[in-house]
């Protein structure tokens, strides 16, 4: 053991003999790992967009409506709704977001009565007054992923998807979407955009021991002759089907990452056998020296693994750092996908440099013990 960690040096020496080639494979391998670390933070912000939205809500949503920007519902729904004997309370929510579509920049308004907010929504509150909000009929709670991205800070005055409004309090919270939206007074969105008596959505938080399915079919079954009947969805069902298109996009984004991991395991597995075939001679020069054949394997994997993970190490590591320093939010129908690096990308990416490295010396390796020893002190 002693004796291999002597010929490290080794390895090192060999790696930064042919700094071009050595570089451009970093490079290369960088690249690769870079993509996949990419595709690996999607798709982690839309599983924890899922686990977020299990909570006890249903979303009482206008039927055959696809946008917030289309679903009108009487604010009368939500009195006949709460007095349900399974309904704990109701939050009337009148949305405005600046596009329905898949976006970078999303910008999403929570119209709410002040006074329901927190029967609903659990809030942590990083900075400002959410007193001062609820007097505040032109203020706003901006979501802490929000804020970030558009550098708000409290008292600021801003527009907000064409609403003016002055920044009372940056909130945090570990439901679904919420770090990435503005709550605003509900008087104030509706006469923005002219919607008096009307809201997007009902927020029904249920008792503890109520059916979802069963209050869910109740209630669409109430409305189903008004003129705004009522599609109704537990909270998880009803982001699914929203952001659902984004899932067969993360899957066709991860066959490109296996790709780019499959490119790059070939690249480096050519890099090594180019480097053991050019030092055949030395090799075989050492095992005339006494060192033994599987000593001689183990420097070429260590080598095609120094490269693997120099790699992984600058590809996840830039990926990591440009998420930091620019938050990505993929906004669809109202919800945010925070792109954000954590620890589990940094440990899959150095599993998959591993990996990449291992898979790569595999042939280099087999080449190595198998050459005879007199071709590899005196090529033919």
């Amino acid at each position: 053991m002693r004796t291999f960690l002597h010929l490290l040096t080794y390895v090192r020496r060999t790696v930064l003999r042919a700094r071009t080639r050595t570089a451009l494979t970093v490079l290369g391998t960088s690249l690769a790992l870079g993509l996949f670390a990419f595709v690996w933070a999607l798709e982690r912000g839309v599983d924890r967009l899922a686990e977020a939205a299990d909570q006890p809500v249903l979303v009482v949503f206008q039927s055959s409506r696809f946008c917030p920007l289309t679903s009108d519902l009487p604010l009368r729904y939500a009195e006949e709704i709460r007095g349900m004997p399974e309904v704990e309370t109701v939050l009337p929510t009148l949305l405005f977001i600046n596009s329905c579509r898949a976006n970078l920049d999303l910008v999403t308004l929570h119209g709410v009565p002040p006074a329901l907010l927190t029967d609903i929504h659990d809030l942590e509150l990083l900075d400002g007054d959410i007193q001062s909000w609820q007097r505040n009929p032109r203020g706003a709670l901006v979501g802490r992923r929000l804020a970030e991205r558009r550098g708000l800070t409290v008292g600021e005055r801003v527009q907000l998807s064409n609403v003016d409004v002055r920044i009372d309090g940056i909130v945090r919270s570990d439901a679904a979407g919420i770090d990435n939206l503005a709550f605003v007074q509900l008087d104030q969105l509706q006469n923005a955009r002219k919607k008096r008596g009307l809201v997007t959505q009902l927020m029904v938080k249920l008792k503890p021991d109520a059916d979802p399915v069963a209050v869910a079919a109740t209630i669409d079954e109430r409305y189903k002759d008004e003129r705004q009947a009522t599609d109704t969805k537990t909270m998880q069902a009803f982001v699914q089907g929203a952001v659902g298109e984004v899932d067969e996009v993360v899957d066709f984004a991860r066959v490109l990452g296996y790709l780019a991991v499959a490119v790059v395991v070939l690249i480096l597995g050519n890099t090594v056998s180019i480097s053991a075939q050019t030092r055949a001679t030395e090799l075989g020069v050492l095992e005339t020296v006494g060192v033994g054949r599987g000593m001689l394997g183990g420097l070429v994997l260590v080598e095609s693994l120094v490269l693997g993970l120099l790699g992984g190490m600058l590809g996840v590591g830039a990926v990591a750092a440009w998420l930091l320093a620019s938050p990505q939010t993929l906004g669809i129908e109202g919800w945010g996908i925070d792109i954000a690096p954590d620890a589990s990308l940094a440990i899959a990416g150095a599993c998959v440099a591993l990996v990449v490295g291992l898979i790569a010396a595999l042939g280099p390796v087999v080449q190595t013990l198998r050459r005879p020893l007199a071709l590899a002190v005196k090529p033919e």
